[in-house]
């Protein structure tokens, strides 16, 4: 049997074999490849380093300045995706394998889970577009008034879908069909399925090699850079108000205040995709992501308050007789980004120990009030000008709700968050459920 298939090869065992081994490689590849490739970069680039130009040196350190090893990974990947597609459509013969590549190449994401979302609401939107031609077409001919209604009813088909932006598929896929022929046969609809259907699974194949990571490693990540952003943020307003600092620094750090709302989106997208891919997941238990939404929220109230302090300090660096920060508010804004610090090294730990973590955090946010209520007391004590006292107590009343978000005790956490209601349990949830059952009936049987 199998020199037979060596030497009348089915195309569809191929392609399927061909997608497992895919499936298999992504997998093994996603948590090797990027650290190997890595490794191998420096050890070439260090090998030749003392014999390469300086001015070739100089334009490869200016194009790594530039380019995101994501987006490189992400270019590689699609063109892989694309080829793959194009390739397994040619083996199975299919009338338009430039549909498979084209939809491998719309498919690929940060994830399988998220592929797999948005190449269903693609092949959705492919059947709704066939359906709104066939149907336009059937009853009104082909004329300039069938192009406009093809055009007008496959968006709102696609609205009316919930398909999100893919919804302009719908319009897209029917005046798709007008190029194709004259006649929309039943073998074209199911090749032009089978082909969007096929580049789908290609990019949901190959997805997992886009950011190496998992969308709950993934989340912990950009978590943890959040948290660390924000801590380095705050240790450069601490040494800027003890050592003295100008407006075009106060300028620079209310600017990197407000690019935290960059850092801080990524890391909402990160922890809401999780969320949708533990629902389905069979390994990623929904309870796993709230401690990760908690930790999103306390973040975001950071990025609030650090913003705040920084405001502060730059008004008071550009207003004429305006108050001054007294330097021994640095000691305080540096207790908090320790704390920060540490805060992004157990968010980024998947092995932390949460008890030991916990305790530690508790310690250096102990430590933080400490140095605050030495600090007011310093402050209330060595100034007298009631501007400064109004300036010092605002910045306190910042760091004290830093410090209120990173122990998740300050009651605003809990406004805005909707407690969970009824609805169909995840994957993750059901499973231990199914197998307690089975368990159970394997032993009343034994027990028979």
């Amino acid at each position: 049997m199998f020199r037979s298939l060596l030497q009348h090869p089915n195309p569809i065992i191929l392609v399927t074999i061909g997608l497992l081994l895919g499936a298999l490689v992504s997998a093994l590849l996603r948590r090797t490849a990027r650290p190997a490739v890595a490794a191998v970069w420096r050890a070439v680039f260090a090998r030749l380093r003392p014999h390469v130009p300086k001015r070739l040196r100089r334009v490869v350190r200016w194009c790594a300045e530039r380019v995101e090893p994501a987006t490189v990974r992400s270019i590689l990947v699609t063109a892989v995706a694309a080829g793959g597609a194009w390739f397994a459509a040619e083996t199975l013969h299919m009338v338009g394998p430039v549909t498979a590549a084209i939809s491998a190449t719309l498919s690929v994401q940060m994830s399988s889970h998220a592929s797999m979302r948005e190449g269903a609401r693609r092949l959705i939107g492919t059947l709704a577009g066939m359906a709104v031609t066939v149907v336009v077409w059937g009853t009104f001919g082909l004329s300039l008034w069938t192009i406009a209604i093809i055009a007008g009813c496959g968006l709102a088909a696609g609205r009316l879908l919930r398909l999100g932006d893919s919804s302009v598929t719908v319009p897209l896929t029917s005046l798709g069909i007008l190029v194709a022929g004259s006649t929309v046969t039943e073998s074209f609809v199911w090749q032009r399925v089978a082909a969007t259907g096929l580049g789908i699974l290609v990019g949901m194949i190959l997805s997992p090699l886009v950011g190496g990571m998992t969308p709950l490693e993934r989340a912990r990540e950009r978590l943890a850079h959040l948290s660390a952003e924000i801590a380095r943020l705050l240790g450069n307003l601490g040494t800027g108000v003890r050592d003295g600092y100008d407006r075009e620094q106060a300028a620079a750090w209310l600017a990197r205040s407000r690019e935290l709302d960059e850092d801080l989106a990524e890391a909402g997208a990160a922890v809401d995709e999780l969320l949708r891919q533990a629902r389905w997941s069979l390994t990623t238990p929904v309870a796993r992501v709230a401690p990760l939404q908690q930790t999103l929220r306390a973040l975001e109230h950071g990025v609030h308050q650090v913003n705040s302090v920084a405001r502060s300090m730059f008004d008071a660096a550009v207003t004429p007789r305006a108050a001054m920060v007294p330097e021994q508010i640095g000691s305080v804004l540096t207790a908090a980004s320790e704390a920060f610090a540490f805060h992004a090294t157990v968010v980024a730990d998947r092995q932390a120990n949460t008890a030991r973590d916990a305790e530690n955090l508790h310690k250096l946010l102990e430590t933080l009030r400490e140095e605050r209520q030495r600090t007011l007391r310093k402050v209330r004590t060595e100034v007298d000008d009631t501007g400064v006292l109004v300036l010092t107590g605002s910045i306190i009343t910042d760091v004290d709700r830093m410090a209120g978000s990173l122990e998740l005790s300050a009651p605003a956490l809990t406004v805005g968050v909707q407690a969970p209601g009824p609805g169909i349990p995840a994957v993750s949830e059901v499973l231990p459920t199914v197998r307690l059952m089975l368990k159970k009936k394997a032993l009343a049987k034994t027990a028979r």
